[in-house]
């Protein structure tokens, strides 16, 4: 019988009391020796300690002003087919030019509040 993988904060719990039992009380703390070997025990428990680099990769400025300059182009577009009286076309602009609005609007929203876009 297996026993289910524990919680993350179980493993750092687990890590701290391991660290805190094979100490010396007598010795001063240092910081990057704690550090060392709550790596040690989260890495053999099976943790990977990396940065999320998901979260810096912002929507430029440049990527949102394209995306809202081609959606204008498009929008000319849709507003010469409807005066040639060519629907299909119009309303084929039309939906491409909601698709690229909404989504200059998610990233400008996305950069507002400092976060990863898609």
């Amino acid at each position: 019988m297996t026993t289910p993988p524990r919680g993350h904060r179980a493993v750092i719990e687990a890590a701290l009391d391991d660290w805190w039992l094979h100490t010396d009380p007598v010795e001063p703390f240092h910081a990057p020796a704690v550090a060392q070997q709550v790596e040690t025990y989260l890495l053999s428990s099976g943790y990977v300690i990396a940065p999320d680099t998901r979260k810096t990769t912002m929507p430029k400025r440049r990527t949102i002003i394209a995306t809202l300059l081609i959606a204008l182009i498009c929008c000319t577009g849709t507003a010469f087919a409807a005066a040639e009286g060519r629907w299909t076309w119009a309303s084929f602009g039309a939906v491409v030019t909601v698709l690229l609005a909404v989504d200059a609007a998610r990233d400008h929203h996305a950069r507002r509040h400092a976060r990863n876009g898609r």
